[in-house]
Order: C-alpha cells, then structure tokens, then sequence
C-alpha cells in the first residue's frame, strides 16, 4: 500500500494547524455559535471603496487582467511615499515595495527569502499564531521572548538582550500588539534598534494595526531609526483598517536586495495580488474623503469599551488587561485545571461562542482566551449574555 503519510515533505508536517482555523472550522459546525474569535471588523468595506471598484468594473478593462508582478506602479508609488515621509529617506517604489496578497503574504515571501535551516527567529511570546509556522516552514528556529503577563504584557528588555545569539537572524514586532492589545512605547522600539544595530539581525514589523491606537494619539514608529533602515522591512495590510479582510491586499516595504529575493517567491506562488484589490487599495489611499470616513475607529473605541464592560461583570471568572490598540483583549480565565484548548471547546459547544485559546499564541498565552470585538455590538452582547449563563453552570 502507498503510505502517502511518509513521502509528504517534513517541512509541513512539521507545523501545526492555525488554532484560529481550527476554532473557526469547529464552530461551523456548531448552528448559530457567535465568532469572537478571527479578528474580521463586522463594518462593510467603505462605501466611496465600493462605488469606485462599481465604476471601474463597469468602464475599465485592465481591472480583470493582471498587473505586474511587484504591483500597480501607481499604488507602489503611494506606498513609497508615505514611508518616505515617515522616515525621511528615500524610497524607491520600483526596489523597495512590492503589493501583497495582505500582510500574511508579504510576511510569508520574506521569511522564506531571509530564513535558512538553524536562522533563529525571535518573536514575542503570546504573539500572532502565524509567526510560528512561517518560521518552521522556511527552517528556522522560533525564539520566544515572554511578555510581562502582570505587567500589562509589557516587554522584558533583559529577556530580550538575552535571546540574542549569533544566529539570530530576525526579529519580528508587531505594534500594537495581536493579541495582546499591547502598545510599544519609545523606549522598547529604540532597545530593539540598539539590538538590531549592534547585533546585524533584520526587525521585520508588522503593521497591520497601527491605525489603530486608542489613548496614545499616534504610536512612535521604527522608521523614526535611521540606524536600521537598511535591515527593517515592513509588512502592513488594508484588511483591517479599510473593512477589506476579504480583498486580500497589502505590501511589503525592505531593502532592495531582501525584496529583489521575494518577488521571485511571490512570482512563483502567485504572480501578482489580485487586480481588484490592488485598484480598491489605490481608490481607498487616493479618494479617502476624511479621517475615519465610515466611522470605524470611533465604532472601534465603542466595541473596546463595551467588551470590557462586559468583561468586568464576568470578573470572578476572567481577568485582562485593557488593550491600548488593535481589537483583541487576552484574557486570563480563572479555571486554572482546566487548558485554554479544552476551554475554548468548552465555550464553543456550551455556549456557542467561538474563541482563540491562548496556547495558540505561545506558551505564555496558556490559561487565556483571545477575544476578538470586531465583531457588532449586538453580537458582542449577545456572545457575552451567553457566557454569562454558561457561568452559572460551571
């Protein structure tokens, strides 16, 4: 008999299944369970993004073909730009940027073109699921620095200093934090910068929520390092700021050589982002009509405050920390018998309300569940009047 099992290659049997995949694929099967868990806004994609994709399906032709590989050169060209501005170098939108399928591709071609066999990767630890498995995949070796769960998940700069070695290759930041809701202030991103400097290794960050801030205005950035501009790359997507999870569109921003290397994986393994989203991601930088057009960070700021409130009357059984950015709250549940997986089952098929449990975002993620409150505030409340009834029976 053909043992397929034995003849698949080692470098995907050796990552696990995405946990939010696995929660969300379980509660499918489970008729009308509440998703608090993938981190999807539940605002359409903005109305003046819709209009302008109608339009140009009805009128323009190019739409349904393909782009160059690296991407629209127009919407490149915004990109480089606005990080041009930011950090006050020049950018070069035909060696710098490249137009990605969202931020998962743009992280997904980069660790494959910088991670070799034995590369140490150091990430924080609870972090975005997904670093894990990109690492393995490419051959590297994950290093987990623990977040300060008592200490409003702050970074421990000491631990940090320490989990650099000679292989240490990349560093990976995502600010603000999923799923944490963690917000890196000066002093932490100019640590990283001095390790990064001193060390030779590449800071890959991982912007995809840094629109989104709630007390701090405006969050200091790496770009503001001119020390590591030629070893930081920037991996940002449009999902979660414009309502456009669906569309699948993001980039990537690095050194010439590093993005030189990935478009050769992106190339390969997709030929270009989808023309759709590329031209709805143009429509949605170049026709914004304000600052927050559809209300969706306002609306954000309402779902945190309301999520916590929630959480505050389920205070016997959970304890958190209120997120500074992002839409997540990682919270500690008081069951300390019980794992974060089979609570998660637990809430899912007793309560109908799906969520992430903590192990899948590190071993410090053990003992906590993510929520995700993009979800409407009649979701949210009726996910929350549910677990509070599931309480009772516990």
């Amino acid at each position: 008999m053909f043992n397929v099992g034995s003849k698949l290659a080692k470098r995907v049997t050796r990552i696990e299944e995405s946990p939010i995949r696995k929660m969300m694929m379980a509660g499918s099967k489970v008729p009308g369970a509440i998703s608090l868990a993938q981190g999807i806004p539940d605002s359409r994609t903005p109305q003046y993004i819709r209009d302008g994709i109608i339009e140009m399906l009805k009128e323009d032709s190019k739409i349904g073909k393909y782009t160059l590989g690296p991407g629209l050169p127009e919407l490149r060209k915004l990109v480089a730009d606005s990080i041009s501005k930011k950090g006050g170098f020049p950018v070069d939108p035909d060696k710098n940027v490249c137009i990605t399928a969202g931020a998962i591709e743009a992280l997904a071609i980069t660790i494959s073109s910088i991670v070799e066999e034995g590369d140490e990767v150091i990430l924080f630890d609870p972090g975005y699921p997904p670093y894990i498995p990109l690492i393995k995949f490419a051959g590297g070796k994950p290093v987990l620095v623990p977040l300060q769960a008592d200490n409003a998940w702050k970074i421990d700069l000491d631990k940090l200093r320490s989990a650099v070695t000679p292989k240490t290759k990349v560093l990976i930041v995502c600010n603000p934090s999923n799923p944490t809701g963690m917000v890196m202030g000066k002093e932490e991103l100019t640590a990283i910068a001095e390790l990064a400097e001193k060390h030779g290794f590449f800071v890959i960050a991982d912007l995809t929520y840094e629109f989104l801030v709630y007390d701090e205005g405006t969050i200091p950035s790496l770009l503001e390092f001119p020390s590591i501009s030629d070893r930081l790359i920037i991996c940002y997507s449009f999902s979660k700021e414009f309502s456009m999870t669906g569309w699948r569109a993001g980039y990537l921003f690095g050194p010439e050589k590093v993005v030189e290397q990935a478009l050769k994986v992106h190339d390969d393994f997709l030929l270009c982002a989808p023309t759709p989203s590329q031209y709805a991601a143009l429509i949605a930088l170049t026709k914004k009509p304000g600052p927050d057009p559809d209300g969706l960070h306002a609306e954000l700021v309402e779902k945190r405050n309301l999520t916590c409130e929630r959480l505050d009357r389920l205070s016997d059984l959970f304890s958190y920390t209120k997120p500074k950015g992002a839409y997540y709250v990682l919270a500690r549940y008081k069951k300390p018998n019980i794992g974060s997986q089979e609570f998660a089952m637990r809430l899912l098929n007793e309560a109908k309300v799906i969520v992430v449990p903590g192990i899948g975002c590190g071993s410090q993620g053990e003992g906590h569940v993510r929520f995700s409150y993009g979800a409407s505030k009649e979701k949210l409340n009726e996910a929350f009047d549910r677990i509070e009834e599931w309480t009772k029976t516990l």
